[in-house]
């Protein structure tokens, strides 16, 4: 079918119109999404314990998304003791709010934190950090919080 050339025009720029608006919409989820650190959870049995990381991931924009990625490190007081990843992808409902739940396995670090000295004396702190793949953005992430 031919169609003549201002129509030719205007299907182009409605293409391109609609492709930038779809960029800019999954641009706005990777802005606007938050991951907030919710809670840390001690799971499984005997040695073999590990860390449940709990996040919050709200989403105030018109646009669902996904995360696809998520990974990071565990620090208590300075020393990291865990890391955690996690590649399966979690769909984000618009204007949502939903909990991601990601375990991070101990390192030898725990080990040598556990059996130095003093390491009580100054209180318990602890750090989580990394990156998190929203819609292509990977955006850093650092929570902080002081136990005792």
């Amino acid at each position: 079918m031919q169609y003549p050339v201002g129509m030719k025009n205007l299907l182009y720029v409605a293409g391109a119109g609609i492709l930038a608006y779809l960029i800019f919409r999954k641009v706005q989820f990777g802005q606007k999404t938050k991951l907030l650190f919710s809670k840390i959870n001690l799971v499984g049995k005997g040695l073999a314990k590990k860390f449940e990381l709990v996040f919050k991931v709200q989403n105030p924009t018109n646009a669902s998304g996904t995360i696809s990625a998520i990974t990071g490190e565990v620090f208590v007081n300075g020393k990291s003791v865990a890391d955690f990843s996690a590649f399966g992808e979690q769909k984000i409902s618009a204007r949502s709010e939903s909990d991601l739940k990601i375990i991070a396995q101990p390192s030898q670090g725990i080990v040598s934190l556990l059996t130095s000295k003093g390491w009580l004396q100054k209180g318990i702190s602890y750090t989580i950090k990394g990156t998190a793949n929203f819609d292509g953005i990977v955006a850093p992430f650092e929570f902080q919080k002081r136990l005792i």
